[in-house]
């Protein structure tokens, strides 16, 4: 297949050596050329099998709105937008065309194992999510770290049925935000916290599960999860590739674009978690 890449920095070109890794033909559109993807944009919407959208935040609302003309499989980095996107939502919902949204953490095999382990902890009664990395590249290059670190906040909702904000606290410069903490309660009545930031360092990523049985503790840094549970015992994970999430979640859109479900983030899901954060 050709996978047609609008956006060639660096995410852009993990996703174009990922697929081209795993046998497919890649073409590409950036504003600075690139020596590792031919550019031409009018070249990538007309002949490419699928179309990966890895442009700034900014520009994923309008990106995506061109790209859905086109009724060729969509992969759209996280977030699906950094606005809301009420004008064109129809369309984006009418399920018509595959689109898959680039939350990785999903195929992260911590965040995999963590699934499975659920029901071994009974009921979920509280959890926590962190994700606090120091960063100081310019505005520019960056979002305000609760749309840049939705990550976490798409973790609760695919770990955590039925999650929604009940209260957040934001702190911010030039209308940016670098700390954020929120506050998430699930339908069952269980609270979840979320901890973002651009100051830690060294960072700190990792979340705990609590449930009626057992608990589930993650460290995404190191690659490691385990499990204690009051009926099952003990078990562990250790060591996992963090990089190798990114792989998986690309042979997912393969996956997608040749006709099969979606195995990763749906628009739906993504607009879920994009109405958090514009919430927050």
């Amino acid at each position: 297949m050709i996978f047609g890449i609008l956006g060639l920095g660096s995410i852009g070109r993990r996703h174009a050596n990922n697929l081209r890794n795993l046998g497919h033909e890649v073409i590409g559109f950036d504003p600075l050329p690139s020596p590792e993807v031919g550019c031409d944009r009018g070249y990538t919407i007309r002949t490419a099998d699928a179309i990966v959208i890895a442009t700034p935040t900014k520009c994923h609302a309008a990106d995506l709105e061109d790209c859905l003309m086109t009724g060729k499989p969509i992969f759209i980095e996280k977030p699906i937008s950094g606005s809301d996107l009420g004008g064109f939502l129809p369309a984006i919902m009418a399920g018509n065309q595959p689109i898959m949204v680039g939350y990785n953490l999903r195929f992260h095999q911590c965040v995999v194992k963590a699934r499975e382990w659920l029901p071994k902890i009974g009921t979920p009664i509280w959890a926590q999510f962190i994700c606090a990395q120091f960063n100081d590249k310019p505005d520019y290059l960056r979002d305000g770290v609760t749309l840049n670190w939705s990550h976490e906040i798409d973790l609760a909702l695919h770990l955590l049925q039925g999650s929604y904000l009940v209260a957040s606290r934001v702190s911010s410069k030039d209308n940016n935000d670098f700390m954020a903490d929120l506050i998430l309660e699930q339908t069952n009545g269980a609270q979840t916290t979320i901890h973002l930031d651009y100051l830690t360092k060294p960072e700190v990523r990792s979340f705990g599960i609590i449930g009626s049985e057992g608990r589930i503790g993650c460290d995404l840094t190191k690659g490691f999860i385990s499990l204690q549970s009051n009926t099952c015992g003990q078990e562990f994970l250790r060591d996992v590739d963090f990089d190798q999430s990114y792989v998986d979640e690309m042979s997912a859109f393969i996956d997608l674009a040749q006709g099969k479900p979606n195995r990763g983030c749906t628009a739906e899901e993504a607009l879920g978690v994009l109405q958090i954060c514009l919430k927050v």
